[in-house]
């Protein structure tokens, strides 16, 4: 994808005999979407080629350097669109995390990078999301985000390209941050409520109690 046309350059191979060659037209989702999509896309006539031709062509395909694999999408679409959907974030900023084709059910998915500040769990309903933040010393470059599944193998969900960071960029810390602390985790919340609320309780019984005796 680049911007909002799908295109890719293609090397024809430097010993392919002559003649009429298929092009075909498939996609890695059809798993997902439970469609197979191989269809005819086009034709390539080879032309004949000899033995100086060949060797040529091999010299001038290894000077080439490696074709991106970075996707373009228009401005305003969800992030990831794929896991080469490559979006710009400057160091101490933060990206809007979404998922699409994944269907992560609420608390179940971890995300995590190198360039992430701490990992966000993904919330939400019939869509998760997470907003993830980016260290004020993280390098420029390229990274990696990894999608942690409970009960599932870990893969790379996406990817994200840094820029420098601003000159005040400070990386906001809570409390329990600052302090050391392990950051608070929202399935926590539930059990820490319920022991707040026991202890009050308990408390109050024992008030009662003294005043009784």
């Amino acid at each position: 994808m680049d911007d909002k046309l799908l295109k890719a350059v293609a090397t024809v191979s430097c010993t392919a005999e002559p003649g009429s060659y298929e092009v075909r037209f498939g996609s890695s989702l059809s798993e997902d979407i439970g469609v197979e999509i191989d269809r005819l896309w086009g034709t390539v006539r080879v032309a004949p080629a000899d033995t100086a031709q060949r060797a040529e062509c091999a010299r001038q395909v290894a000077a080439r350097p490696p074709e991106s694999m970075e996707e373009r999408y228009p401005a305003g679409s969800q992030w990831p669109a794929s896991p080469w959907d490559v979006r710009s974030v400057p160091a101490g900023g933060e990206l809007e995390a979404k998922d699409g084709l994944e269907m992560g059910n609420d608390g179940m998915v971890e995300l995590s990078s190198p360039g992430f500040t701490r990992p966000v769990v993904m919330r939400g309903d019939k869509l998760v999301s997470a907003t993830v933040r980016i260290r004020c010393d993280a390098r420029p470059g390229l990274y990696v985000v990894h999608w942690r599944e409970k009960g599932k193998p870990e893969k790379e969900w996406a990817r994200y390209r840094v820029t420098p960071a601003a000159a005040d960029c400070n990386d906001a810390a809570s409390p329990r941050e600052a302090n050391g602390e392990d950051i608070w985790k929202p399935w926590e919340y539930g059990t820490a409520t319920a022991l707040t609320a026991g202890a009050l309780a308990a408390g109050l019984w024992l008030r009662r109690r003294g005043r009784s005796a």
